[in-house]
């Protein structure tokens, strides 16, 4: 009896740390996700363009519509946020429904369980 016991132990153990890894972010994922959908209008590094879009460096902590570099929508400055991981992720996924009025065309992050990847990344790549 004692070694199914053991054995039920080490097989709950293992599915529960397989569960907390499948839910843990995965910068490598967020990369292949900024690269796909917001590459094309965003870059990341220091003193970077700002294509289509603000460029992100220093995104987390500071405030909307502050990038040098980037004319924002009037709607994007008075929105009073601070970008931190809940605001980039309720933005990625749904830009208008966060900021009314915004310039930003693309519709959000898909599959939207996606933007923890997304977000774990930016947060990496951006400081």
């Amino acid at each position: 009896m004692k070694s199914w016991a053991g054995v039920v132990v080490v097989a709950v153990t293992v599915g529960i740390a397989g569960q907390a890894a499948a839910q843990s972010p995965d910068t490598a994922r967020g990369q292949r996700l900024f690269n796909q959908q917001c590459r094309a209008c965003h870059t990341l590094e220091k003193g970077g363009a700002s294509p289509a879009g603000p460029n992100l460096h220093g995104l987390f902590g500071r405030k909307a519509g502050t990038a040098e570099g980037y004319e924002f929508s009037e709607a994007m400055i008075k929105s009073g946020i601070v970008w931190d991981e809940e605001t980039v992720a309720e933005y990625s996924r749904n830009p208008k429904g966060k900021v009314p009025g915004t310039k930003m065309v693309f519709a959000g992050v898909r599959p939207p369980a996606q933007t923890p990847d997304l977000v774990a990344y930016l947060k990496q790549a951006t400081q």
